[in-house]
């Protein structure tokens, strides 16, 4: 006498459940007095909505030189944390090619010390063996740069993991499609 094999039963496929469209959110578009070069607009209306960033001046580069954002730091200082957290080369594959740097400067005025951080498209060993990102390069980094930050704004686990209130953020809310 032999064994009856069983048969194995076929896998069943859950559907997945009708959700509503997740809302999606988008740092808000910001007006700069003066001249400011088109490229760096992205990445300066994403910085200017984080807690405590406040931008001071920025440079394309113009296809010369590295991109450049001159921003400070107020009371806030989550918004430096999430910026410093996208830049990082373990969360976005580009930060081996950037940094953010400290740079003081010689005034003291209205209780403010001249401490600016300076974001720029070259990372320090790429500096130091003459390849500066620049013109389309650092463009293209810069964009991939704010959609990783948008990625980590909308990413529940990160926001809650370091106690990252969305409603501290300067942002606008989407419908996903």
């Amino acid at each position: 006498m032999t064994k009856r094999k069983k048969k194995k039963a076929p896998l069943l496929r859950r559907r997945p459940p009708a959700t509503a469209p997740r809302k999606l959110w988008r740092f808000s578009q910001w007006d700069y007095p003066g001249k400011i070069d088109k490229q760096v607009v992205p990445l300066l209306d994403a910085m200017n909505s984080l807690p405590g960033i406040e931008t001071e001046s920025s440079c394309c580069g113009h296809g010369k030189r590295p991109v450049l954002i001159f921003f400070r730091v107020h009371d806030d200082p989550r918004g430096l944390f999430f910026l410093t957290r996208c830049v990082d080369r373990r969360y976005w594959k580009h930060g081996d090619k950037w940094r953010i740097r400290l740079q003081v400067g010689d005034l003291y005025k209205d209780g403010y010390r001249p401490t600016t951080y300076v974001l720029e498209s070259c990372g320090w060993a790429w500096k130091a063996n003459g390849k500066d990102f620049k013109g389309k390069e650092a463009y293209a980094q810069l964009k991939s740069l704010v959609e990783n930050m948008e990625h980590h704004l909308n990413h529940e686990v990160f926001m809650n993991g370091y106690d990252l209130d969305i409603a501290d953020f300067d942002v606008e809310e989407e419908e996903d499609e």
